[in-house]
């Protein structure tokens, strides 16, 4: 059962009762992510707490651009001690926060603040919005209503992250709210070109590589509705591919035409595969996801699968298609 969110005003004061808090970010940072993590640790440092921001992976070189990027560090780097809270940002269950926890003494008060539908509430304190097109655009709509200044670096992180995460305002998650919080965040006169040029334009000549390799790959099935891609460990490590390479890659594939479904696999290592799932029309792709321990939005999910990544799409695909002839 979900926990009932807090009041913005609980919120407010269980984080002001805080001095010495540990920012999280999920694994496989995006850019709803990395720009929420950035914005909140921008703000409390400015408000005197002593603040730790953590880049759970590695950071996406086209987010690097962001003023305050180069100060959040790695889980190797984060101290082995006591801390007074653990605010996780955009991650819809504890477990995302991965070895980071690890390292995270004590018992800290845990502030939960997300958008996805899986998100059940794990945290002392939470908010979580599940209609929201982002963490991104939450965290605006928090920060102005508690009368924080946004500078302009505050502006641009959040910018970013609402860009990426609503498809550039294009996903059904996009609402009248999101465009009132994006309105707020361009009075600060976030730097768009740079937005632009880092995020949407500039990829490298690895990714594009990587791309064609997947699409190489791409198959369709029930009639054109289901477009699924599987890539091996030996492929990726062959083309030098990292986890930043992989965002968005998906989107190439639900993006055909005709296509209502899609389902991309990634051989992490030997035995454990890592599942991204799109929909539209309608589908409901969270159904799949959570049975194999996943979970996200309505039309974008994932999941970890233990096993082969020949087993991963034999298993995951019988159920996709299952749910497609049903409907």
């Amino acid at each position: 059962m979900k926990k009932q969110n807090h009041s913005i005003e609980t919120l407010k004061q269980a984080i002001e009762n805080l001095n010495d808090l540990l920012i999280i970010s999920h694994v496989l940072p995006d850019g709803d992510n990395v720009g929420s993590v950035i914005a909140m640790a921008l703000w409390l440092e400015s408000a005197g707490k002593r603040v730790t921001a953590v880049i759970n992976g590695e950071m996406p070189p086209y987010y690097r651009f962001l003023e305050g990027a180069d100060r959040l560090v790695p889980p190797d780097a984060v101290e082995h001690r006591p801390y007074e809270g653990v605010l996780c940002l955009d991650m819809s269950d504890k477990e995302r926060g991965g070895r980071v926890w690890e390292r995270v003494g004590g018992e800290p008060t845990l502030i939960n603040i997300d958008h996805h539908v899986s998100n059940e509430g794990f945290g002392d304190y939470n908010f979580v919005w599940s209609d929201a097109s982002s963490t991104a655009e939450i965290v605006t709509f928090l920060l102005t209503e508690w009368g924080v200044p946004l500078t302009r670096a505050i502006a641009e992180a959040l910018y970013t992250g609402i860009v990426t995460d609503s498809g550039s305002f294009t996903y059904p998650s996009t609402s009248p709210r999101t465009m009132r919080m994006a309105a707020l965040l361009l009075e600060e006169k976030p730097r768009l070109e740079a937005i632009r040029e880092n995020v949407l334009e500039n990829v490298t000549f690895k990714r594009k590589k990587l791309l064609a390799a997947v699409l190489e790959r791409a198959e369709l099935s029930c009639g054109g509705r289901l477009c699924h891609a599987a890539i091996d460990h030996d492929a990726i490590a062959a083309l030098g591919a990292t986890g930043p390479d992989f965002e968005n890659i998906i989107d190439h594939l639900i993006g055909i035409t005709g296509v209502e479904y899609a389902v991309f696999f990634r051989e992490m290592e030997k035995d454990r595969v890592k599942v991204g799932f799109r929909g539209r029309g309608g589908n409901d792709v969270t159904v799949a996801a959570s049975r194999f321990g996943g979970g996200g939005h309505k039309a974008a999910a994932g999941c970890s699968f233990t096993g082969s990544l020949e087993d991963a799409v034999k298993e995951i695909l019988a159920v996709v298609r299952a749910g497609l002839e049903a409907n």
